[in-house]
């Protein structure tokens, strides 16, 4: 039979062993064909081939695997053991190359089960997360969200290495090779626990002054705050050092101490009572972060298109504009 011709040269060609750097992918379409049709004429037809091209095609993916793979009885051209074995992988592999290759800006979050890593502070996590999820479940209930809480110095890395897809919040040192979507602006507040025995009304600069401070390390407030005061030949007397603002928020609630939060970041109102400060400090600039390689990722495009449709509890603007940086 002409389309089986290629079994006479079996006995020609040497041992040389699989070896899968040198291997034609395209015979892997080859390969399905003849697995499912069993007869190389039919075979050919499925996948637009003539009858020498196929054939010639089957010899050279025999000497790829080193074995005869289909082999002519009376039922037709059936697989051997290593091409029963071979089978499986084979189809799964081709669906998934296929997949990458036909659909590069395909995603679909209905079926995608895509793990998405965000970097954010406790204040992120608080604000952002909570609305993000509940959008996610109900579009993408196979798509999962891991939070991350890394130092500052190990963003750029990190996402530029791909072990985060975005960062959210107030970072103005990520910069060249980033991309950067503003989503609101908080300002920022005092925070005192609702029986502080010695304030009353609203927060003087002298009131602020004479309290003890508990500071917040990863907040980004505190320079701006110890900055307008040293203009102002001033100084806060800080007691306690913290790294988280919820850590702040609890230890705030059963203390003298004054704290600074963002405005957004809502304590319990029966435990705390939210002040402005007495002087004017910059707004925090909420923004979303990613490195230029995932700019026109398809996944990582539908996940800041979500973020950057929330709505926050006080948002002073909110703006869709990105910027290179």
């Amino acid at each position: 039979m002409h389309g089986d011709a290629s079994e006479d040269n079996w006995g020609n060609w040497q041992d040389a062993g699989m070896n899968i750097n040198t291997l034609d992918l395209n015979l892997l379409r080859v390969f399905i064909a003849l697995y499912k049709e069993r007869n190389v004429s039919r075979a050919a037809s499925a996948i637009g081939l003539t009858q020498p091209a196929m054939s010639n095609a089957l010899l050279r993916l025999r000497r790829s695997c080193n074995d005869e793979l289909f082999v002519r009885t009376s039922q037709g051209m059936n697989p051997t053991a290593l091409a029963e074995q071979l089978s499986g992988p084979v189809r799964e592999a081709f669906v998934l190359l296929s997949q990458a290759l036909e659909s590069p800006f395909a995603f679909d979050p209905a079926s995608s089960s895509r793990i998405f890593r965000l970097l954010m502070s406790d204040v992120g996590e608080t604000i952002i997360l909570p609305q993000l999820i509940d959008t996610v479940m109900r579009s993408a209930p196979d798509v999962r969200i891991e939070a991350m809480q890394i130092p500052h110095d190990r963003y750029a890395s990190t996402l530029e290495a791909g072990g985060a897809d975005l960062a959210i919040g107030n970072l103005p040192f990520l910069k060249s090779g980033f991309f950067q979507q503003r989503l609101f602006e908080d300002e920022y507040c005092c925070i005192a626990r609702q029986q502080h025995n010695k304030l009353q009304g609203r927060l003087s600069l002298h009131d602020y002054v004479q309290h003890e401070h508990l500071r917040v390390s990863s907040g980004n407030a505190e320079i701006l705050v110890d900055n307008e005061l040293a203009r102002r030949r001033l100084r806060r007397k800080i007691v306690l050092v913290v790294t988280h603002y919820h850590t702040a928020a609890e230890v705030v609630a059963t203390t003298d101490l004054l704290a600074i939060v963002p405005r957004n970041f809502a304590p319990d109102p029966g435990k705390l009572r939210l002040l402005p400060l007495p002087f004017d400090v910059p707004h925090a600039k909420v923004r979303q972060f990613w490195h230029k390689k995932v700019n026109h990722d398809p996944g990582n495009q539908w996940l800041r298109q979500v973020i950057a449709g929330l709505r926050w509890q006080n948002p002073k603007k909110h703006s869709r504009t990105v910027v290179a940086l």
